[in-house]
Order: C-alpha cells, then sequence, then structure tokens
C-alpha cells in the first residue's frame, strides 16, 4: 500500500521535472549551515570588543561576565517554545523571524551605556538565538531522507564551528580598522543578507517547493517517516523516555569539552604554556577546525554503514572514537612542546566530533514528528555546560591546576559515553 505522504508528493511532482545541477536538499543544508554559521558568529563577536569596551566603560570582569552570561539566559528561557512553535507551524519562518530578531539586537549592541541595558540587549538577542537548533532539526526531517540524517544533521551543525573560526580574525581586523561598534554593524548585514536568499529559496517541506525535480521529490518521501502536523506536545512520552535522557547526556558532555576549548584554551596556552599571541590564535582556533573537518567525516560514515547494520550499534561503535578523545585531552598538559600540545588538542577535538553526527540526528530519530521539540529540550539541558564550564575549570584550576581539569573533561566525557551506550536509541520511540 502507497502511504500517504508517497501518494502526496505524486500528486504534487506530476509534470515536474525540472533539472537541477545539484540536488535542491543540499541547497537547504546549505543556507541552514550559514545560518548556523552567522548564528555563532553574531555571539561570540563581543569577545573580541570586550576588552575596549571594558576599558571605556570601566567595568571589570565580573560585570562583564553579567554581560556573556546573559545571552544565555534569554538562550535557554526560550530554546523549548522555539521548537514546539518550528514543529507546529514551520520552520521556515520560524527561522526568518529569529534571524531577524538576533540581528536586530546584533546591530543594538554598541547603543547601550548602562550595564543592565546591555545585558537586557544580550538577553533578547539570546531569546532570538533560540530558533536556531530546533528550526535546523524541524526543516530537515522533512528535507532529507533518512538514510542521509547524519551526514545532513552534522554538516548544518557544524556551521557553528565555522562560525567560531571566522569571527575572531573578522571582528579583530574590524577591531583594528574601524572600532568596536563597527563589529556588531558588519555582523548585523551578514544575517541582512541571508534573509531573502532563506524567503525564496526555501520552504518548509518538500512537497511545497516548485522548482523541485520529481525523482528527488519521490527520493525524500519514500524515505521519510509520515510527518502529520502537531497539534499537541507528548510531554509526558518525552519525559519518561530513556533515550532522551542519553542524547541530552552525551550532548552535554560534547559541549563540556567545546566550552572548555572556547573558553579557557587561550587562557591556557598564555598563561600556563607561554604561547605568544599569534601561535594561541592558530592554537586555539585549530581544535575546531578539526571537529569541523572530522565531524562532517564522521557523519558521512555513519550513514554508509547505517544502510547495513543497524542504525543503533554502528552509533554507539563510533562512539569509541568519542571515549578517546577523553583520553587524549587528557594527555595534554603532559606534552612538553608546542606542537605536541596542538596535535593532541586536534585529535582530541577530531575523535569528540564522532558524537556530533548522532547528538545532531538524534531527535531525527527518536522523535521525527517531534524533532524541533525534542532537540530544543535536549540543547537547553546541554547548554549548562556553558554555565558550569567557567566556574568548574576556574575553580579545578585554582585549587589543582590544569591537570586537574583536563582530567574533569575526561571523566565527563566518559559519564556521557557510558550513559548513551547503556540507554541510547537511533530508532523512533515517539510518534
Amino acid at each position: 500500500m502507497t502511504s500517504p505522504g508517497l501518494q502526496t508528493a505524486q500528486a504534487s511532482s506530476t509534470g515536474n521535472s525540472a533539472r537541477q545541477l545539484w540536488p535542491k536538499r543540499v541547497e537547504v543544508a546549505v543556507l541552514t549551515f550559514v545560518a548556523m554559521m552567522i548564528a555563532l558568529a553574531d555571539r561570540v563577536n563581543l569577545s573580541v570588543a570586550a576588552p575596549v569596551l571594558m576599558e571605556q566603560r570601566g567595568w571589570d570582569t565580573v560585570q562583564m561576565g553579567w554581560v556573556f552570561s546573559g545571552f544565555f539566559i534569554g538562550y535557554s528561557l526560550m530554546m523549548i517554545p522555539a521548537g514546539i512553535v518550528a514543529d507546529r507551524f514551520g520552520a521556515k519562518w520560524v527561522l526568518c523571524f529569529s534571524l531577524a530578531w538576533w540581528s536586530l539586537f546584533t546591530a543594538l549592541t554598541p547603543w547601550p551605556r548602562s550595564l543592565p541595558m546591555l545585558l537586557l540587549v544580550r538577553v533578547l538577542m539570546g531569546m532570538g538565538e533560540s530558533g536556531m537548533v530546533p528550526c535546523t532539526n524541524s526543516i530537515l526531517v522533512r528535507w532529507f531522507p533518512r538514510r542521509e540524517y547524519s551526514r545532513a544533521s552534522a554538516f548544518c551543525w557544524s556551521g557553528s564551528h565555522a562560525g567560531l573560526i571566522m569571527a575572531f580574525p573578522l571582528a579583530s581586523f574590524i577591531l583594528r580598522f574601524w572600532g568596536w561598534p563597527y563589529i556588531f554593524f558588519a555582523f548585523a548585514c551578514l544575517g541582512a543578507l541571508w534573509l531573502p536568499l532563506w524567503v525564496f529559496r526555501v520552504t518548509d517541506k518538500p512537497e511545497d517547493c516548485p522548482g523541485l525535480a520529481r525523482s528527488e521529490l519521490m527520493e525524500i518521501v519514500g524515505e521519510r517517516p509520515e510527518l502529520p502536523r502537531m497539534t499537541e506536545v507528548p510531554w509526558r512520552q518525552i519525559l519518561s523516555c530513556p533515550a532522551v535522557y542519553a542524547l541530552m547526556s552525551l550532548h552535554f558532555s560534547f559541549n563540556w569539552i567545546a566550552y572548555v576549548l572556547a573558553s579557557w584554551l587561550p587562557t591556557y596556552l598564555l598563561k600556563e604554556r607561554h604561547f605568544s599571541l599569534s601561535s594561541m590564535a592558530i592554537g586555539s582556533s585549530l581544535p575546531f577546525l578539526s571537529i569541523l573537518i572530522a565531524g562532517n567525516v564522521f557523519g558521512l560514515l555513519i550513514d554508509r554503514y547505517t544502510v547495513r547494520y543497524d542504525r543503533t550499534r554502528v552509533r554507539k561503535c563510533f562512539l569509541l572514537a568519542f571515549l578517546l578523545a577523553g583520553a587524549v585531552l587528557s594527555m595534554v598538559p603532559a606534552a612538553n612542546s608546542p606542537t605536541m600540545i596542538v596535535m593532541l588538542l586536534c585529535l582530541g577535538g577530531a575523535l569528540a566530533s564522532a558524537a556530533y553526527p548522532i547528538i545532531a540526528s538524534g531527535s531525527l530519530d527518536i522523535a521525527p514528528r517531534y524533532s524541533g521539540t525534542v532537540v530544543g529540550f535536549q540543547n537547553c539541558v546541554a547548554n549548562f555546560a556553558g554555565i558550569l564550564v567557567p566556574v568548574v575549570t576556574g575553580y579545578a584550576v585554582k585549587v589543582s591546576g590544569w591537570l586537574a581539569a583536563f582530567w574533569i573533561l575526561a571523566s565527563v566525557c566518559g559519564a556521557g559515553f557510558l550513559v548513551y551506550v547503556c540507554f541510547g536509541q537511533s530508532r523512533r520511540l515517539l510518534d
């Protein structure tokens, strides 16, 4: 019997034989990748402006720390509601609104003169960015066949690492030649350039895309689960599903590694290992380049082996690389040369990225109909690592040195691995 979704696709694709240079879903993924890149660039550009801003306003590190935290307050508050709205009403326009909203408050960042007003601007900006991840998964589950979930989600999510790599040198260049306020004006323009491309080139579902080739539409819908529009969130099923918590644990442990590298690595290389400023910049960015490249390679490999073997078993086998990442990173304090330090950091980042396709595609497998809602819940919890890492790592270094900080990182990595191996699933559990 032909599924209702396939019948709809056949009806909507009648007479549609458009010729394309590449699949339309690749264009959707690229635009989502760019949106994720803009989101992370807008999030971290304040780090480049912070030293000058603190000097001009007379703020200390505690006051500036509140400004940094303001983003995550808004980001966490709206993550789950953003996922619910994306699943219920469609991700395309929710993401449009989100990106326009956070780009507006990026542009407004230089205007507040007081600490409370700047904190409010950052909270509001974080509320806008909260739609990015839920909308990504809500649209990917509709635009990609199931056999491509890992590679598609890993690619789109890896835009965040591209944003980190791009933001620091670009913001530094603008700061040097035009001053810190122009960092935010220029970065806001990136969102303004992206918006019309998304509005005119992307639809919520491939069935609604007028330029889509019939062969691609049949390929997507033929392998895609049925996705009736969500009317209510089955919170009882979500909150009682062990696989959801396994996904959260793995995501939290990956975020712990990422936030340690993003927040403390420059300080570690400069103060503890006596890197020069230029060497520190290279050493701090290369691990994220490793995550960007290796994460996409792991996504391709996971999808390739999933065709022949059980989806859950394949993912758990690849997570052995993630476990090894903790061991490699724990060796960094023992390295005795700058080259060896950077090599271990890059290797650790590359191995840790084995978890990236799994956490990115997890909600697509477990709850395709509610993928935006589940990933919003998942990402909200996982981002508590961003709150804990600066405090826990700073305290560990003060009391016991950097070796303790890296051992905590390895322990969190091991805990995330064990929880997912015991309870993780890669099959549809929520209808």
